[in-house]
């Protein structure tokens, strides 16, 4: 049990350091006049392509370490269950909060901070990104587990033995 439970909290830190650190280096490499449209704080098309793919990178790694080190499927589906409704939580929280009139026009510099409580993305991007995390862990999970071998299906439980 608690092999599984070290596996679910190791999972889901690598996917945070994954996505948060991926997209600070990516943030700090393009500048904010990539990141955000000119004088406001709404994404980029450019920026919302790199946090899908952040967001699907983060998701592999934190199931593949999850069926790795968790070898069974139920802290995989931990896993996925609390990226689920941590990502279900933030949703509703980002499409129902008040945004200060001074968090729409953005001017001079943006820090890296600011501009992670600040960016407006579309609602539909807040949607997707809980779905990236599920099915982008459901997909890692699958590659720490070997299936992908052609070992027929992935069976990690009892024992944490592939058939």
């Amino acid at each position: 049990m608690g092999r599984k439970v070290l596996a679910v909290i190791l999972g889901y830190v690598v996917l945070a350091v994954v996505v948060m650190g991926g997209l600070t280096i990516v943030y700090l490499a393009l500048g904010q006049d990539r990141v955000f449209e000119a004088g406001t704080y709404e994404v980029t098309g450019m920026w919302m392509v790199v946090w899908g793919a952040a967001s699907v990178i983060a998701a592999l790694a934190g199931g593949y370490v999850t069926a790795k080190i968790g070898k069974s499927k139920g802290a995989v589906i931990s896993l996925l269950v609390l990226i689920a409704v941590l990502g279900t939580a933030n949703t509703a929280y980002m499409m129902t909060r008040e945004t200060p009139a001074e968090d729409l026009i953005r001017i001079g510099d943006t820090s890296n901070m600011e501009a992670m409580t600040k960016a407006q993305a579309p609602t539909w991007m807040y949607i997707v990104e809980p779905l990236i995390g599920v099915f982008g862990a459901m997909f890692g999970a699958s590659l720490g587990c070997g299936c992908r071998a052609g070992k027929g299906s992935c069976d990690v439980g009892a024992g944490g033995s592939e058939t």
